[in-house]
């Protein structure tokens, strides 16, 4: 017995088995609240995540998420009892501002504009100052002007619009970058009657499309003196001369709007409903037009094609009035399409009295006398403006509930449709 006890080889010693303990509470520690396993919060996904757990990566020139509503939350608990350099760290939150987030994005802006720039001018510029300031004029899409500076002592100012979803609902507008298309493709020219177009970004903070050109610093037609419009139909029919001697182009264009026969009967049908789900008395006059409207379709879709800005109202023609005769610049191509193009111009002159009226088409069918455009017999002339009319009229009455059209005026638009009918 007073020998030592060795433990023979290949023996090992047998422990007891370990416990196994049920699922409960677990005992509250440095202040955490007592809960069960199954009290742990889920661990949740991302936005935009397809499974639990996932973790989609932000953009690089994405603001922090928690932006706007303070830092996360582990920099708020208890600082003191995480780190020693409580001090730095506060330093650290206050540094991490929204101001300081502006700034970033202002630079990169500046560096956005100075690209720009270079590539437009066709030389290296530095961008000094840059100042952004809002429209004021109502408009459709929010707007803004910069004002550069450069190193050399030049002056720019650039209009920047922000293309967004509005009227996501209009049938004309279910293509959001036509503008920036016919802009990039077709309105490259320096001799048409545009704004110089610089360029076009997608904006990930606002979840808009910033498009970037030339701020011709006056007011459109619908502010001018009566002086000016004249000027504004030779334009137009000089741009239209310049297109209706590109037809392929025009027609590679898919984004451009077609407007053919069924185009047409679209906008008559779309005018029948209006009018019948707000006026039903005035109905059965609108109801003889639609039914006949097939004489109007055709003749419109028989024309040469050229470029239809499709919206040519006085607002969105800009008069530069600083030199003579005013500089002429249409904006606003979203709705642009290929076919009749004096639609432009019965559109544009709309409202105008005779003498100023017989004074726009004077001006625009001169303009394009000989280039093949416009009927050569007054009759076949004075037909297609009556179809152009018919046109333009039930486009007014698919949205007249929409303008809060007084029910006299809608009348009065049927009376006109129906005369300038019977003058097909």
């Amino acid at each position: 017995m007073g020998a030592s006890w060795a433990r023979p080889t290949g023996v090992r010693l047998r422990l007891p088995c370990r416990r196994v303990r049920p699922d409960a509470p677990r005992p509250a520690r440095r202040g955490v609240p007592r809960r069960g396993r199954q009290a742990w919060p889920v661990r949740t996904r991302s936005r935009g995540a397809a499974l639990p757990g996932q973790r989609i990566s932000r953009p690089s020139d994405a603001e922090p998420a928690w932006l706007g509503r303070g830092p996360p939350f582990y920099w708020r608990r208890s600082v003191e009892a995480r780190h020693p350099r409580e001090s730095a760290v506060r330093q650290l939150v206050k540094t991490s501002s929204s101001g300081d987030f502006a700034h970033q994005k202002q630079a990169a802006l500046r560096l956005y504009v100075q690209e720009l720039l270079t590539e437009a001018l066709g030389r290296n510029v530095v961008v000094t100052v840059l100042r952004s300031d809002p429209i004021k004029v109502p408009s459709l899409f929010p707007a803004d002007v910069l004002s550069v500076s450069l190193a050399d002592g030049t002056e720019l100012s650039l209009f920047v619009k922000h293309l967004g979803a509005e009227q996501a609902d209009h049938p004309d507008k279910q293509y959001r970058c036509r503008e920036v298309r016919i802009y990039e493709v077709l309105l490259r020219d320096v001799g048409l009657p545009v704004a110089r177009y610089y360029g076009s970004r997608w904006n990930v903070a606002t979840q808009r499309r910033d498009v970037y050109l030339e701020y011709v610093p006056d007011w459109s037609l619908k502010y001018t003196d009566l002086e000016h419009w004249p000027t504004a139909a030779r334009r137009l029919a000089q741009l239209q001369g310049y297109f209706a001697a590109r037809p392929e182009q025009l027609l590679a264009c898919d984004f451009l709007l077609r407007l053919d026969a069924g185009y047409f009967h679209a906008w008559a049908g779309r005018a029948l409903s209006a009018v019948v789900s707000r006026l039903p008395d005035l109905a059965r006059g609108l109801e003889g037009i639609v039914a006949s409207y097939s004489r109007v379709a055709e003749l419109l879709e028989r024309q040469p094609i050229t470029l239809v800005h499709n919206d040519l109202a006085p607002k969105n023609v800009v008069a530069d009035r600083s030199c003579t005769p005013a500089r002429i610049c249409l904006v606003d191509w979203e709705m642009a399409g290929v076919g009749c193009g004096l639609l432009d111009l019965v559109h544009l002159k709309y409202g105008l009295g005779p003498r100023p009226d017989s004074q726009m088409r004077a001006a625009y069918c001169a303009e394009l006398a000989g280039s093949g455009l416009l009927p050569t017999r007054p009759r076949e002339l004075k037909r297609l403006f009556a179809a152009c009319e018919v046109h333009q009229t039930m486009c007014r009455l698919a949205y007249f509930a929409t303008w809060h059209t007084p029910a006299e005026r809608v009348a009065q638009w049927v009376r006109e449709a129906e005369q300038w009918l019977a003058g097909i």
